[in-house]
């Protein structure tokens, strides 16, 4: 609650006053450089906060930091410590979580990556994609109570996001995932949904009700949202004024949009 992270004395805080309650299945919406992953690292201890409180479950982060079936990420970070092969990381990991190694094989397979590949090459190995599928497949099959993604379908073709999007559904926990693209609104209709920009973050919208807005420069008073972005007051609208949310493809162009419209 009323979470600040900077990362050097005198900087502008990266995180500005966050405050959010999240469960259940969880979107975080943003542009590239909106502060989700920081908001994520603070979120599981990985970053130092400057100001605010962090609960888990009701108690402190400090107080469960390392504690497993709590927390897991998919930062490649995490699960690249030893001089392992991949396919090493993978059982060792799920040892130390009690995972589920066959869910996590079947689901590396669904993602592109097969056991011949995870035996030949260390974690850093893989592609930026390869190692994204990785670490995004032992959090989920971790059996952690909370897991944190960020942006988990990055250099994903369309058919292994949409199996990922399947193994995202069927997930028994809470998740909480960060993306700049637009189309997982209306894949995960039924998900809470927070939109962030430049370090604060805005909501909770059902994603379905998210997909069917428009949006509009300017203070609009029966908005069903508003925020700011680069010192400018958008408004999200229903009806067929104003652009819609699911025409920007990602909150990327959030920014093309504003200067079009200086």
């Amino acid at each position: 609650m009323d979470l600040y992270v900077k990362y050097r004395w005198r900087q502008e805080p990266v995180i500005k006053g966050v405050s959010a309650k999240f469960a259940g299945k969880h979107l975080v919406l943003g542009p590239n450089g909106s502060g989700k992953t920081t908001l994520f690292r603070a979120l599981t201890g990985l970053t130092p906060i400057t100001s605010g409180k962090i609960l888990v479950d009701g108690i402190d982060l400090d107080s469960i930091y390392s504690r497993p079936g709590v927390l897991a990420i998919n930062l490649s970070e995490v699960y690249s410590v030893f001089h392992l092969s991949a396919y090493d990381h993978l059982r060792l990991f799920m040892d130390l979580t009690g995972g589920d190694l066959d869910l996590a094989l079947k689901m590396l397979e669904d993602l592109g990556l097969s056991v011949e590949l995870l035996k030949k090459r260390k974690p850093w190995e893989l592609s930026a994609g390869q190692q994204k599928a990785f670490s995004t497949t032992i959090a989920l099959t971790s059996r952690a109570k909370h897991v944190l993604l960020d942006e988990p379908f990055e250099q994903l073709d369309p058919a292994r996001k949409s199996k990922l999007v399947e193994y995202l559904r069927e997930y028994d926990g809470v998740i909480l995932l960060n993306t700049h693209e637009t189309w997982l609104l209306s894949a995960l209709g039924d998900w809470s949904t927070h939109l962030m920009f430049e370090g604060r973050i805005y909501g909770p919208l059902r994603a379905g009700e998210l997909i069917k807005a428009s949006l509009i420069l300017g203070d609009v008073p029966d908005a069903v949202l508003k925020f700011e972005v680069s010192n400018k007051t958008y408004s999200l609208v229903r009806g067929e004024l104003g652009k819609p949310i699911s025409k920007l493809i990602t909150l990327d162009r959030i920014y093309e949009l504003s200067l079009s419209q200086t």
